[in-house]
């Protein structure tokens, strides 16, 4: 083995001879880095110093160590420096580094480099547990800094660390001799940022003088952050830079600190241009390392920068969160503020890079669309979405501007406002309206494209639901794997603009005339409704006057239910069955045959359903069985009203409210106008909660074609070796699952970020973290008008009425559908927010908590449709233990939560009381 190599030799390379240190420098001089030259002192070098005899009396002293006790780690470390100082280096070795520093030239000044074999590695990094000695001049000052090195593997510090990390035996230390820059300027160069884990930022930190100075921490240096993709710096903070290090004027050997002057400490000591060549340097040592981020050293000297360290940047959960954003032609700003409040109610559950990397880039580009089509262009230069930690969030400067254009004064209160934190509620509400736009941008609608119309959009949806099924259904297995790599590519764009076609004309409808008859409808109420009936507006738009296809499937799967319950040989194979097994052995079942038939059905016209969640991520019940199976669990626990019963009575119960309302307004001024004024926009209503619901079905259908695309290219991926997991696809953006596809992409990078993105998914998935209400940059955004009163105990939770009745009754805490087969009768369940998949247990329990979503959530509007109570309280999981006795006021927004569990006395569905 080679006792000393130079950094151009392809040997130097070799972690296990030259350490984590030296072959990242020879890696980077061989590729033609700007690296001062070395040669390095190989681990060979040490072995042959300190070979059996020392390792074994080493062993033994470790052995006697105590790690809970610094003094005997301290004195334990100490005496094995004092073998190593006592260990005489062969004469060939140290003629070997005497021949190589001679080579450099006369009496260089070098820097004496620690490199160990434990080091910069991904799950160690050892950072500053070896010693490192800068300005050394002379053979005798060089031999005795290497001899240095080595004893500083057996500091105390680095042997603790060693223990910590598990880290035994096979360790070595080889020393990098270096020439030294004579620095005028030095730090480090972050890749992507280590504290926020932006990686889409470069963070330099510069001194004067040489880089020890905040290698060490000694010294307050200058920060600077750079935006990778535009090169704009994004901050500049002046550090006091106390002080330099320089070489020691005494002595000529060693450095020295020297105090700054105050015109040197109160300016960057880098000019622009010098940010902009070093991020440039540093980009490209990124490059190298095939995209992982780089933890750099380097030193100007004389206008020219050098790299003298380069390593992976560790201990950092790196996510590359901004990289799922990159379709995104605006940048990303960082004085906006952004709330998962819209996820919460839309995008409900974790939320994969892929699946949002597609669904954003649609709802953005069909939005966009939609704004010119207005005639309001800066909606459509405000970016709407960013992607962070598994989770969706929306730009709250979009949503002031959204507001400010599209709805009139008088309708922004409450939900109108709900997605902003509370200190912009205030200005939102009170931002300027035309009349004049906002008349110009109905004619520009009806001019322009009459599908975006008041009644056009509810027409040209039923037109894509009647007649464009197939459409919406695609090509199936067989089909997408008969095309090519880029035939798939081009795919699953044109399902992506399909989708898009269809979201176009339906913004219209939600953002105008959905919303605005909703607002408008609740405002004529309050000014010309003069009954008692608090509830009034809840009734009115409860109780549809047609079957949706929602209803349809819960019908279905009600029916089955009913079948199976009726049966006891259906129900003892129902209850001996593993939940992926039942409906096969069903299928086999003497008695089975009709049930069967049943489920085929349901299947063949939902199978696209059944899911919790819109992710592609999550599975659906043609996918998955035991979907039904857990929801037939629920069913099966209960009784309770057909659903369409339970909707024919709200039906009554609606008509009850319209004849209430519409004998007031008619004894009023201006009567029959009113009348006649409330029944249209009442129907319209009416009409587009229907649309809502049935549309919901429809695009559900087109996500699971989209998804079918996907697994294609997942397996192609994970047949051809790129992928280590069939799932893996999913957490990786569409544009980095076409780059893979087309062997485009770093292997070590996709790796990373499948494993970085999927620690964050799993821990939102699996409740262990919550994503922030809003955030900043990359920050936690906490409002100042937020309300900070502490509950008292025993007093109430006040939240949001979604659903009038009270009822008491078992709290039942269930966050994920894997959980609906614990609900009992007349269980309360607390959950975050609910969606078509969990429709089976509405029949089940006795009231909802849900912690997200408004009047309109998918829960609120089935808690009415069952007639059960419901409200919407912040962080109710949290804050009510599973199991407790609760009552839930459905007209007020209260949860009181009891300390005793008293039995409930049900006085009918939504009405009951603890005796």
């Amino acid at each position: 083995m080679m006792d000393i190599v130079d950094l151009a030799d392809p040997a130097a390379c070799a972690h296990a001879l030259t350490g984590g240190k030296g072959a990242n420098l020879a890696r980077l001089t061989q590729a033609g880095f700007p690296v001062p030259r070395a040669f390095i002192v190989t681990t060979a070098a040490y072995g042959a110093v300190f070979g059996a005899d020392f390792e074994t009396r080493a062993a033994a002293l470790l052995r006697d160590i105590d790690f809970d006790d610094a003094a005997s780690v301290d004195a334990g470390a100490r005496r094995i420096r004092e073998l190593v100082t006592a260990t005489p280096v062969p004469e060939a070795i140290a003629a070997a580094i005497t021949g190589a520093y001679a080579r450099m030239g006369v009496e260089r000044y070098v820097a004496v480099r620690s490199s160990g074999t434990a080091e910069d590695l991904a799950e160690a990094s050892f950072a500053g547990q070896h010693d490192t000695y800068l300005d050394i001049r002379g053979v005798a000052s060089v031999l005795d800094a290497v001899r240095r090195c080595w004893a500083s593997l057996w500091t105390a510090r680095a042997v603790a660390y060693r223990h910590a990390s598990a880290i035994g035996d096979g360790i070595g230390l080889a020393v990098v001799v270096q020439e030294m820059v004579d620095a005028e300027t030095a730090g480090v160069l972050f890749t992507a940022n280590p504290l926020t884990r932006a990686t889409d930022e470069v963070v330099i930190n510069a001194a004067w003088g040489l880089g020890e100075g905040v290698v060490s921490g000694v010294l307050t240096p200058d920060q600077i952050s750079v935006h990778k993709r535009t090169r704009r710096q994004l901050a500049a903070v002046v550090g006091g830079k106390e002080l330099r290090i320089v070489r020691d004027p005494a002595t000529g050997q060693g450095t020295v600190e020297q105090a700054t002057s105050p015109e040197e400490r109160g300016r960057l000591c880098l000019t622009p241009p010098q940010i902009d060549a070093l991020v440039k340097l540093g980009l490209e040592v990124e490059r190298h390392y095939g995209g992982m981020p780089q933890d750099i050293e380097w030193a100007c000297a004389g206008g020219r920068f050098h790299l003298l360290q380069a390593r992976d940047v560790t201990g950092v959960e790196f996510a590359w969160d901004e990289e799922v954003d990159a379709w995104q032609a605006l940048p990303g700003e960082p004085e906006v503020i952004w709330t998962r409040g819209f996820a919460d109610e839309y995008w409900t559950g974790a939320i994969t890079p892929l699946f949002y990397s597609v669904r954003a880039r649609e709802h953005t580009l069909s939005y966009y669309r939609s704004a010119r089509l207005w005639g309001f262009p800066a909606l459509a230069g405000t970016r709407i979405f960013r992607y962070r930690e598994a989770e969706a969030y929306l730009s709250t400067r979009s949503q002031a501007l959204q507001i400010e254009c599209l709805l009139p004064k008088v309708f922004r209160a409450g939900p109108a406002l709900s997605y902003l934190p509370p200190s912009m509620r205030a200005a939102a509400a009170a931002a300027r309206f035309s009349w004049l736009r906002y008349l110009r941008m109905y004619a520009r609608i009806a001019i322009m494209d009459r599908r975006h119309g008041v009644r056009g959009w509810i027409e040209t949806t039923r037109q894509y639901m009647a007649h464009r099924v197939a459409e919406a259904e695609g090509l199936d297995d067989a089909a997408l794997r008969r095309l090519s790599d880029a035939e798939l590519q081009r795919y699953a764009d044109a399902r992506m603009e399909f989708m898009a076609d269809l979201l176009e004309v339906m913004w219209s409808g939600f953002q105008l005339h959905g919303a605005s008859a909703l607002y408008l409808l609740g405002r004529l109420l309050g000014r010309w409704y003069d009954g008692d009936h608090a509830m009034v507006y809840a009734d009115l738009i409860t109780g549809l006057p047609q079957r949706t296809l929602t209803m349809e499937e819960n019908l279905a799967l009600w029916d089955l239910a009913a079948l199976i319950r009726r049966d006891e040989a259906l129900l003892g194979l129902f209850r001996t069955s593993a939940a992926r097994d039942f409906f096969d052995r069903l299928a086999a079942h003497p008695a089975g045959a009709a049930a069967s038939a049943m489920y085929r059905r349901l299947v063949g016209e939902h199978g696209h359903r059944g899911h919790a969640d819109r992710d592609f991520y999550y599975a659906r019940r043609a996918e998955d069985p035991s979907i039904d199976y857990r929801s037939l669990q629920a069913l099966l626990s209960g009784g309770g009203d057909r659903p369409d019963a339970m909707e024919a009575r709200l039906a009554v119960q609606r008509e009850a409210a319209v004849a209430d309302v519409v004998g007031r307004l008619r004894r009023g001024p201006f009567g029959a106008l009113r009348v006649a004024v409330f029944r249209r926009l009442h129907a319209y209503v009416l009409d587009f909660l229907v649309v809502r619901d049935d549309e919901r079905h429809y695009l559900d259908r087109l996500t699971l074609s989209k998804k079918r695309v996907f697994l294609e290219m997942g397996r192609r991926l994970r047949e051809r070796g790129v992928l280590a997991q069939a799932e893996d696809f999913h957490f990786l953006a569409l544009e980095e699952l076409c780059e893979a596809l087309e062997g485009r992409a770093a292997p070590r990078l996709l790796a990373a970020k499948i494993a970085g993105r999927r620690r964050y998914f799993d821990r939102f998935l699996s409740k262990a973290a919550i994503p922030p209400l809003y955030v900043r940059g990359n920050e936690v955004f906490h409002d100042a008008g937020e309300d900070a009163v502490e509950r008292q105990p025993g007093e109430a939770l006040r939240g949001l009425p979604t659903s009038r009745g009270r009822v008491s009754g078992r709290a039942r805490i269930v966050l994920d559908l894997g959980g609906i087969g614990t609900l009992e009768q007349g269980d309360i369940l607390v959950t975050n927010s609910t969606d078509p998949g969990w429709t089976p247990v509405f029949s089940l329990i006795g009231g909802l908590v849900l912690e997200t979503g408004g009047m309109l959530s998918h829960g609120a509007c089935l808690s009415r449709e069952y007639n059960l109570p419901a409200v919407t309280v912040a962080d109710a999981a949290r804050l009510i233990q599973d199991g407790a006795w609760v009552t839930l006021d459905g007209n007020t927004g209260e949860v009181c939560v009891h300390d005793d569990r008293a039995p409930v006395v049900t006085t009918g569905k939504g009405e009951s009381t603890g005796t």
